[in-house]
């Protein structure tokens, strides 16, 4: 007991030893113009650091309680954790090791120059101190610990390093704080890392709106160590964190764009007509969106499959600014996306002046579904490519969570779990980017069929891995929301109920449409639309998925029996009713068959009070725990 204890205490007291460290490293990379590559590297390790840091944290932000705790529970993997931090505390305040490990010597900084002390002396005496910490530390060292870990931190904090020996030895030094977060996360895998993911793409993005130039260089970093790997998790760690970088990038210049009144410059090419497609009837999904055949695409004669979404423009509105803002999603959903960010690439748009009451976004679809399509014309065809479109379709048309529970028997808990985390793991990302959905509900979660051995599509069999999240038409981004403008441009007939139209016609399109949306909200659209809106989206497309139900059929058919014609507003009792019947289906029903965590994460998401400030640690609690439902 007394040992965890001890352990507990010197791991919080040696948290400011190692963050002084990593900042007196990127000081001395900053001050030099020629080794900013090695700043912005080590800015990354740090940054991957305050994330790990940050899942220690408590209400207080002091990580006592959380290191305590596992300290009693896993006492030799705390060990571990303790030894990882005295080992690179060794290393880097011993001025030997330093000079030939690394070619730094520990220095003075000018205005505390004044002072007599021996500063190797000093420091090499803290770092043998660290040796005892290590091997045999226990509850009676505390007291001369925790002054010798402030004399340290004092100390740590008048030095700075200088540079005495080669370029590529300063390399080591970033491959050790490398070597230190990987030892880390290895340590805590199964508690801490849950949401460390998560957490480093929240502190990456810390700062963007008023200092983008942080973010860009950690992007930039992350790039350089993809590269320079060759472990395939680490790749694709730094291959993510880039990609992510640049997306949330790509959304700040959408905003200052429009703050000036400006679009992106969009490729000419970018642009289709509805010439350059063929819309065939098996291909259609809905009445506003349609898989395509783009023509002499990407070159003259070949063919791509897409996913064209129709955006209507209401007479009110000029053709010309509806399409200017369309650039601006565009620009945001063609950037580069990690793969846990479910948001498909768009390739164009489609605008064609002989019918402008439409404007389409135009998405890229799964390499094995979009390739390997007819051509446009006749010639010489491998006979493995099907002419048919009526074929092509029943090979690699999608099928939306919707269709599924209306026509398939329940897919099998552990999937069901699979695709639950993943939604809302992609918008927490969605959000902590500064983007919102606004219309997350299950006919816009799609799978299509999976690849098999000889890359072509299996109809047989879906793919749950990688769902396609549609419906991004109604996408924008948080900023703009909030924006005065477009509250005002809100049309007031859409929140007067018309009397007198008797009873409900098309039920079902209108519920899929309705019932997902937060009840504050439906009650009065004039509101901004807000992240926890798209919360409460989710968690209804979760119930459906654990009830294996559409909201329509859940509790009896509550809803769908108040159902309304589409020229109808419903009255806030209706609207007050449906999001009673929501909470009430996601009871006991719903922990008997999926479990207690997976209830009560839905539950939390549906009767989730307005909230002020920030939802990101709550989403990303929630992403934790159902990583935690196993069948």
């Amino acid at each position: 007991m007394s040992d965890a204890t001890a352990i507990a205490a010197a791991l919080t007291g040696l948290f400011p030893l190692v963050k002084e460290v990593f900042l007196m490293t990127q000081v001395l990379f900053e001050a030099d113009k020629k080794l900013r590559s090695f700043w912005a590297r080590v800015e990354l390790q740090r940054a991957i650091f305050d994330a790990w840091e940050d899942g220690w944290l408590d209400a207080r932000d002091k990580p006592d309680d959380k290191i305590r705790a596992y300290a009693f529970e896993k006492p030799l993997l705390a060990r571990g954790i303790l030894k990882e931090f005295v080992s690179l505390l060794k290393t880097l305040s011993d001025p030997d090791k330093l000079k030939k490990r690394y070619g730094l010597r520990p220095d003075r900084i000018p205005k505390y120059a004044t002072r007599n002390d021996d500063v190797p002396r000093d420091l090499r005496y803290y770092s043998d101190y660290l040796n005892t910490v290590d091997s045999r530390f226990n509850i009676k060292g505390l007291p001369v610990f925790n002054k010798s870990i402030t004399d340290h931190l004092n100390l740590l904090k008048t030095v700075r390093y200088v540079i005495v020996g080669e370029d590529y030895e300063l390399e080591d030094v970033v491959i050790r704080f490398g070597e230190f977060n990987r030892d880390l996360q290895l340590y805590t895998a199964s508690e801490a890392n849950n949401e460390a993911a998560q957490r480093i793409y929240e502190v990456a993005l810390r700062g963007l709106h008023s200092k983008p130039d942080d973010p860009a260089r950690l992007a930039e970093a992350a790039l350089f160590e993809q590269k320079a790997t060759i472990d395939p998790d680490a790749k694709s760690f730094y291959g993510d964190l880039a990609k992510f970088i640049g997306f949330s990038l790509s959304l700040r210049d959408i905003t200052v764009l429009n703050g000036r009144g400006l679009s992106p410059n969009m490729p000419s090419q970018k642009i289709f007509s509805r010439r350059d497609f063929s819309f065939d009837a098996p291909y259609k999904l809905s009445s506003n969106s349609t898989l395509a055949r783009l023509l002499d695409y990407p070159t003259k004669y070949q063919t791509r499959l897409v996913l064209v979404e129709w955006i209507p423009v209401p007479k009110t509105v000029n053709v010309k600014t509806k399409l200017e803002d369309l650039k601006s999603e565009w620009y945001v959903l063609h950037a580069d996306k990690p793969d846990g960010l479910l948001l498909p690439t768009a390739q164009g748009l489609v605008y064609d002046s002989t019918d402008p009451n439409f404007i389409g976004i135009v998405f890229q679809l799964p390499s094995h579904i979009r390739t390997e399509l007819p051509p446009k014309v006749a010639g010489r065809i491998d006979p493995r490519i099907v002419r048919s479109p009526k074929t092509t379709a029943s090979q690699r048309m999608p099928t939306s969570l919707r269709q599924l529970i209306l026509r398939e028997q329940a897919l099998d808990l552990g999937i069901r779990f699979k695709i639950a985390q993943k939604l809302l793991n992609s918008l927490h990302l969605m959000h902590t980017a500064g983007w919102m959905h606004k219309k997350i509900r299950a006919d816009n979660i799609l799978f299509f069929p999976s690849q098999d051995r000889d890359g072509e599509p299996d109809p047989s069999r879906l793919d749950f891995d990688t769902p396609f999240l549609a419906g991004f038409h109604s996408a924008r981004l948080e900023i703009e929301v909030s924006s005065a403008l477009e509250v005002a441009a809100k049309p007031l007939e859409h929140i007067r109920p018309l009397q007198g139209l008797g009873k409900v016609l098309n039920a079902p399109r209108v519920i899929a449409l309705d019932a997902y949306q937060h009840p504050e909200y439906r009650y009065n659209v004039n509101l901004p639309y807000r992240n926890q809106y798209d919360l409460y989206g989710a968690g209804a497309v979760l119930l459906e998925l654990g009830l294996w139900e559409t909201l329509e059929c859940v509790e009896k058919g509550d809803i769908g029996k108040r159902g309304y014609d589409p020229r109808v507003v419903p009255t806030k009792e209706d609207i007050r009713k449906d999001g009673e019947t929501v909470e009430r289906a996601a009871g006991y029903k719903l922990d008997r068959i999926m479990g207690s965590t997976y209830a009560k994460v839905v539950r939390e998401c549906l009767t989730l009070k307005p909230l002020q400030g920030d939802l990101l640690p709550l989403e990303r609690a929630l992403v934790a725990r159902l990583a935690n439902c196993q069948a």
